[in-house]
């Protein structure tokens, strides 16, 4: 499946909780490259409100080229929330290194409406972006709670040199964000890295 982004609108802005994606243009250029236009729809979560995404979906059985979905530039299929939910956990906890997984997780489920939203969530796309922009994985989850004796993420030190990195990527890229201009400026940085940013998340 290859996924093709395109320009979104505010999620709220949906008629019924209802977002369909169009864009003529994509439209008009599968249509006369002999593909047939259909429906896949996903669902998200924002703000307190699930809603249903359909993308345009275009197949050309004749000659066996791999399906294309335009979806928008929010979107991560599969995945439960908007990409920039998971992106400004990323960012809150790295450049925060004095504090947790919890705290960054908990002021994202706050900042963008979510009934939940978990430490070990913001972890694994925290591991998935790293390994991403590094081409490794992070430090190796450790046993930081000697009364459970089980498996956790690492702790605010072990992560340190993966929150740095992080922290310098992202300020590259995004320099100094207002909070007003995230969601804007976390979708025009998926539109620049295409396939390779949806990829960082997943």
């Amino acid at each position: 499946m290859e996924y093709i982004l395109a320009r979104s609108t505010p999620l709220e802005n949906s008629k019924n909780n209802i977002y369909e994606v169009h864009d003529e243009e994509l439209e008009q250029k599968y249509k006369d490259a002999g593909y047939q236009q259909y429906e896949r729809s996903y669902k998200t979560k924002y703000q307190y409100k699930e809603y249903i995404v359909i993308c345009l979906e275009f197949r050309n059985d004749s000659t066996g080229a791999e399906p294309v979905v335009i979806v928008p530039d929010f979107l991560i299929p599969g995945r439960r929330y908007p990409h920039y939910v998971y992106m400004h956990g990323i960012e809150l906890y790295c450049n925060n290194p004095d504090k947790g997984l919890r705290w960054a997780a908990e002021e994202t489920r706050k900042y963008f409406g979510l009934d939940t939203f978990s430490h070990t969530t913001l972890g694994r796309a925290l591991k998935a972006f790293f390994r991403g922009i590094a081409g490794e994985d992070p430090t190796p989850a450790k046993d930081i709670d000697s009364e459970k004796q089980k498996p956790c993420f690492p702790s605010t030190q072990d992560t340190a040199v993966v929150r740095k990195q992080v922290a310098e990527f992202l300020r590259s890229r995004l320099g100094q964000i207002e909070q007003q201009e995230i969601i804007v400026i976390y979708c025009q940085l998926a539109r620049e890295w295409h396939k390779q940013y949806q990829k960082l998340l997943l």
